[in-house]
């Protein structure tokens, strides 16, 4: 009797075995344009923050070309883009000329800086989360420009942007 159910036991492992192996090694469904969007748009924006909490302040005044913006005026004008993209999320207008002015009445710090950039991230991931739309792309593309520039300003100033430093 014994060694009978040892036969079972050992069979009914058999049985389970291949089933396990099977659920493990079942593809994952691939990631829904929406997903993708999401996925896309956080990583942007949490490279950009990082950037901005990284950043030399005393820097921040820095133009690649008299022109340009600085690179304070690029994490604010990024600021800008997040809070636009969540009106036009929530359907409502948005008067961009009016807050690039309130700027500049603000102070020129890194605290500052960061603290409405986190703003308009908390205020932004949601919306992007439940309800991406085709608009997206189109600022991805657009906040994408200003991540490059920011690039270049780390770059030209003989820094490492923290996306590019070794991982610890």
């Amino acid at each position: 009797m014994l060694g009978r159910m040892k036969k079972l036991l050992f069979a009914a492992i058999l049985l389970v075995i291949p089933s396990t192996m099977t659920a493990q090694s079942a593809p994952q469904a691939p990631p829904t344009y929406e997903q993708v969007v999401a996925r896309t748009w956080k990583t942007l924006h949490n490279k950009i923050l990082d950037m901005a909490k990284d950043f030399p302040e005393d820097k921040f005044g820095w133009k690649p070309h008299p022109d340009s913006r600085s690179m304070e005026q690029e994490f604010r004008h990024v600021t800008i883009g997040l809070e636009m993209t969540t009106a036009q999320l929530k359907g409502e207008k948005f008067d961009f000329v009016a807050r690039e002015k309130a700027d500049d009445g603000k102070p020129h710090t890194r605290a500052s800086v960061v603290a409405e950039m986190e703003a308009a991230i908390a205020a932004s991931y949601p919306l992007v989360e439940s309800q991406p739309k085709p608009l997206l792309v189109g600022w991805l593309d657009h906040q994408g420009e200003h991540y490059g520039k920011m690039v270049d300003g780390y770059r030209v100033n003989g820094l490492v942007p923290p996306v590019s430093r070794p991982k610890k």
